[in-house]
């Protein structure tokens, strides 16, 4: 049997901690201020990233060309006889781009899969593709099976976020439909469309009808569903998670795993505080 690397990058939001348990290689994205970088998730914790934040709104970008090949030979180095890389929406983020370009060189060792998704919805391909690997299957029969799961979009994040200004200046939302939106006090819960691009699948007025929505939306997704992952995760608003994880107290205690995490600099550069997501992944 041959051994299999996993590297996945911190768009996808794997807690810290789980790297090492799952055995899986960190790729990170940098945040960029103006007097200092930060490897995503490496170099800044998360409490020190939204003190920053408040002072000023960071870029983000992918690793150099040069990183995603040193994560790679460091896999082969420890072992592998063939890599898989697990990125983020290529629709969000060229980390999928880039990660096939750096495939090319290693004669069809390596491999990459595009979740089509992002955060914890994004990450939990990467518990799935453990858990398959230490069954015993290759990097190309996980692929076939995860393009399976998401194209039956069986992995969902949602999230709401109580204000809209780092959305539009990202570019992430229309300016304008962020502008009308703000003034109206419209709170879109936004999720990952099958090409991998964000859309408002609700719209409320008010954040906190926007987290009553959400959970509904998730209960009533889950509802039947007897395995699956699950992760509440927020952008500095503990009161949102412990809200959410009261209301979906059932469906915490059943899911086969559960994971609560604050989100990752590189994904809160773009959403500011107050976010509440929720993810789940149907096996």
């Amino acid at each position: 049997m041959s051994k299999l690397g996993l590297i996945i990058d911190t768009a996808c939001d794997v807690p810290k901690e789980a790297y090492q348990k799952l055995n899986m290689a960190m790729l990170p994205l940098w945040v960029h201020f103006s007097d200092k970088s930060y490897r995503d998730l490496i170099d800044i914790e998360k409490d020190e990233f939204y003190d920053l934040l408040d002072k000023e709104l960071p870029r983000t970008s992918i690793p150099s060309p040069t990183e995603v090949k040193e994560a790679i030979d460091k896999e082969f180095a420890s072992g592998a006889d063939e890599v898989l890389i697990i990125t983020v929406s290529s629709g969000l983020s060229g980390v999928n781009n880039l990660s096939n370009l750096a495939a090319n060189d290693y004669g069809g060792k390596v491999k990459v899969f595009d979740t089509k998704n992002v955060a914890i919805g994004a990450g939990f391909y990467g518990y799935r593709a453990a858990s398959l690997r230490d069954e015993g299957h290759s990097a190309d029969e996980i692929i076939k099976i995860m393009t399976d799961d998401r194209d039956n979009m069986r992995s969902k994040t949602y999230f709401a976020i109580p204000e809209l200004d780092h959305l539009i200046k990202g570019g992430r939302i229309g300016k304008v439909q962020g502008a009308i939106g703000q003034i109206l006090n419209i709170k879109p819960i936004i999720t990952c469309n099958m090409d991998g691009i964000y859309y408002a699948i609700d719209k409320v007025r008010g954040f906190a009808k926007a987290q009553k929505k959400l959970i509904e939306r998730v209960k009533k997704e889950l509802s039947g569903t007897k395995d699956y992952y699950l992760s509440i995760c927020h952008g500095s608003n503990p009161e949102a998670l412990m809200l959410a994880k009261e209301a979906l107290k059932g469906e915490v205690d059943r899911a086969k795993i559960y994971v609560e995490e604050q989100i990752a600099p590189t994904l809160a550069t773009h959403t500011g505080r107050g976010l509440l997501g929720i993810a789940y992944y149907k096996l």
